[in-house]
């Protein structure tokens, strides 16, 4: 299957072993069935009356899960039906207000299409240096010369995540430069709590233009059900606003509802429904690869894994055959290239697993996919 990479996940739906999307595919813990169970009194419950009282609990529980300060003086919040309809408001903004972007990468090839698609000028930022020394960030933020800097922290695929001292210096670089920054921050719920501080306050205090990109599909197993929104800094919040009157009248209360009660379950475990899974597939998955010639390399909480073919085994060897051969097993994963935008070679070593499945389910693909590392292997030994 060719195509870009939602189209690539799209094609996968059908099939049982299915580690191509990223999106929560597992099954309900007790206290999740037994909220799902509530669903038709929820659904008779609620209607747009209440609306804006079911959209203020609604993001009071999101922002205290995620840590964050809920400041509505500050700016204004605008749920959306996916996290991708809320880039293409984003789009259409930068579009209009004739703004060029330097956007990290790798990163999902959505974020570039829909930008591309508005005819937005593009340039890449390798999400490494966000990881790097203070002085060689300094330099590469000095050498921007766009109008928006857009970044994903935790990243996908990688995991890269933005600190608390990096934000910082972001920041301190966007008010002296008068950039603006767009923040998506869809895998924040996978973050280790030592890595959680509060961006929301650190985005407030500086007088700099920002959109922060929230969303839910990521994370908890809803059937597409999902109450993802933007942020956005008060200067930019009227024109925002006249672009999303134009999309959408209003979200679904029910929506709202369901995902808050998600979210409540996840606060009241400490969100082990959501992590202790992916932890486990990860431990699944390092075992199933030890020894072969793919080793995960994205950062040890993301929800998906990034693997990297080993340099010294690879000759000729891609992602895309690496991706194939699993398909011809039933098991499918997204290769690397489409997330390398500005030159897809850069990603013909890599391969994107998606963690968030049930563990009966991802034992088998990880066997298969250990069977299959290790025929590779042999074959390229002996053509050696």
């Amino acid at each position: 299957m060719h195509g870009n990479l939602t189209q690539r996940e799209v094609a996968a739906l059908g099939e049982t072993l299915n580690l191509a999307d990223g999106h929560a595919f597992r099954a309900w813990t007790d206290q999740e069935n037994a909220l799902v169970d509530r669903l038709p009194s929820l659904f008779r419950q609620d209607d747009r009356l209440r609306l804006n009282d079911i959209t203020e609990t609604y993001f009071e529980t999101f922002f205290g899960l995620s840590g964050q300060t809920l400041d509505r003086q500050a700016g204004a919040r605008f749920p959306c039906f996916t996290a991708s309809s809320g880039i293409e408001l984003i789009a259409n903004h930068l579009r209009l207000a004739g703004k060029s972007v330097t956007l990290i990468e790798p990163c999902f090839d959505n974020l570039k299409d829909i930008l591309r698609r508005h005819q937005v000028p593009l340039t890449p930022l390798p999400d490494d240096v966000l990881q790097g020394d203070a002085q060689a960030l300094e330099e590469r933020l000095d050498s921007i010369d766009t109008d928006v800097l857009f970044l994903v922290s935790p990243n996908n695929p990688t995991g890269t995540t933005v600190s608390e001292a990096t934000l910082i210096q972001i920041l301190n670089f966007c008010s002296r430069r008068g950039v603006m920054l767009i923040l998506d921050t869809c895998f924040r719920f996978y973050q280790p709590d030592a890595d959680v501080y509060d961006q929301y306050k650190l985005l407030i205090d500086a007088d700099i233009d920002w959109i922060v990109i929230e969303d839910t599909g990521k994370t908890w197993p809803t059937l597409e059900i999902k109450a993802p929104f933007l942020s956005v800094s008060r200067r930019l919040a009227a024109d925002i606003d006249h672009i999303n009157s134009d999309f959408l009248l209003h979200v679904s209360p029910f929506a709202l509802r369901l995902l808050t009660g998600f979210l409540e379950l996840s606060g009241a475990d400490d969100r082990d429904a959501v992590r202790g899974l992916v932890r486990h597939n990860r431990g699944l998955l390092r075992e199933a690869l030890a020894s072969t010639f793919l080793t995960p390399v994205e950062q040890p909480f993301m929800s998906v894994s990034w693997l990297r073919i080993d340099p010294e085994l690879r000759g000729e060897l891609t992602g895309q055959d690496v991706t194939q051969d699993l398909a011809q097993q039933g098991i499918h994963v997204l290769p690397g290239n489409d997330f390398f935008w500005s030159d897809e070679r850069l990603g013909d070593p890599y391969v994107r697993v998606a963690l968030v499945r049930d563990t009966s389910t991802f034992t088998q693909a990880a066997d298969v996919i250990r069977h299959v590392c290790a025929r590779d292997q042999r074959i390229r030994q002996r053509s050696a």
